[in-house]
């Protein structure tokens, strides 16, 4: 916060992308007012007032989503789309378990995936559903994935908790340093008692889209989706418990049904401009635009006025140190992976504080 401190005190336009905005959210509130933040793209929309009291007095707040649709991942998927009726794989799903102070709809997408599993045990179907850390597929591995699974399992992302300060996360940590084997109950009883589900805090998470793309037909829980997706018309519907697992079995049969479903879906998704990461740019630069006459900022030919050169310099200088500092510890996290990818964030490494050095010294 001291090395960016100067960026409160600039005239700037300033735009705040938070994501996860119940985990601290006071914190997050705190920040983004003192810094004066000018707008605030919310990936809980609907909470904006819980979230941002002091914040929302000085900045606008507009919808904001977890991830967009990238026009080349549109495009790379056109290489791995395997036809529906081909595909190897029955359902896919990919989940990480996330900690107990994300309350019940947190723990949802690891459930999920178990109990789906588990009801459609025996019925002959190859699935491939893992929650485990050794099993994340990233980048084209990803998408090659999602282009061979007939049907994709999903559900909302998010919380059922709010924790304002960190307080219930800390209780949570201190409980496990304890007792790793505490249960969820245990852990709610001491920590958030009477808390979970007062509230949901959901967002339509990026995988959702990544599926319409690869022409995967979706079973997801019954939720919001961004008022995008209806259940039956767009997906599956599966109850949180798979209670349904007969129900959703013998819909998953109707291969003309579901290839409809994929299509809606793809329309409702992929062609829908919201969702496009070049519609939320445009939006942006419009938004900036309208800020800066506001603020009385000039408009450079071509677009916004950069900072001031004092401004500009200390950017970019808190920028690379940041960035330096993010693959210093990218390089212990990847001790035990290969030798290959440590030299090169290594060289990276030494490369760029090289480079910081230099430049301090010309400015001096």
């Amino acid at each position: 916060m001291e090395e960016y401190a100067f960026i409160a005190k600039s005239n700037a336009v300033k735009i705040a992308l938070p994501q996860d905005e119940y985990d601290h959210s006071e914190l997050l509130d705190d920040w983004l007012a003192n810094w004066k933040v000018d707008l605030i793209y919310s990936v809980c929309h609907e909470h904006r007032d819980e979230f941002y009291p002091r914040a929302g007095k000085h900045a606008a707040i507009v919808e904001g989503l977890t991830g967009y649709v990238d026009d080349a991942d549109v495009a790379i998927m056109q290489r791995y789309s395997v036809p529906f009726r081909e595909r190897k794989i029955d359902v896919g799903y990919r989940a990480k378990a996330l900690p107990v102070y994300f309350g019940r709809l947190g723990r949802m997408k690891s459930e999920l995936g178990d109990r789906f599993r588990s009801g459609m045990t025996g019925r002959g179907l190859k699935l491939d559903i893992s929650t485990h850390p050794c099993d994340v597929l990233v980048g084209d591995a990803w998408l090659q994935f999602l282009g061979n699974c007939r049907f994709t399992l999903g559900c909302e992302s998010g919380s059922s908790l709010i924790d304002p300060r960190g307080d219930i996360r800390a209780c949570v940590e201190r409980q496990l340093q304890r007792n790793r084997s505490a249960r969820f109950e245990e852990l709610e009883r001491i920590c958030f008692p009477g808390q979970d589900m007062n509230r949901v805090y959901s967002a339509v998470g990026p995988r959702l889209l990544e599926a319409a793309i690869a022409g995967s037909c979706q079973i997801l829980t019954p939720g919001k989706y961004a008022g995008a997706l209806n259940p039956g018309e767009h997906y599956i519907p599966v109850e949180p418990d798979c209670s349904n697992a007969d129900a959703v079995f013998e819909q998953m049969q109707d291969d003309s049904a579901n290839e409809a479903r994929i299509g809606a879906c793809y329309r409702a998704l992929v062609d829908n401009p919201k969702f496009r990461y070049r519609h939320v740019v445009s939006d942006m630069l419009a938004q900036i635009r309208n800020i800066a006459d506001k603020k009385g900022l000039a408009l450079a030919r071509g677009g916004v006025r950069s900072a001031q050169p004092d401004e500009e310099a200390d950017l970019r200088e808190a920028f690379t140190l940041s960035t330096l500092r993010t693959h210093q510890h990218h390089i212990e996290d990847m001790k035990e992976i290969r030798f290959v990818p440590n030299f090169l964030h290594t060289f990276a490494v030494v490369l760029g504080r090289l480079v910081l050095r230099l430049g301090r010294r010309i400015r001096g």
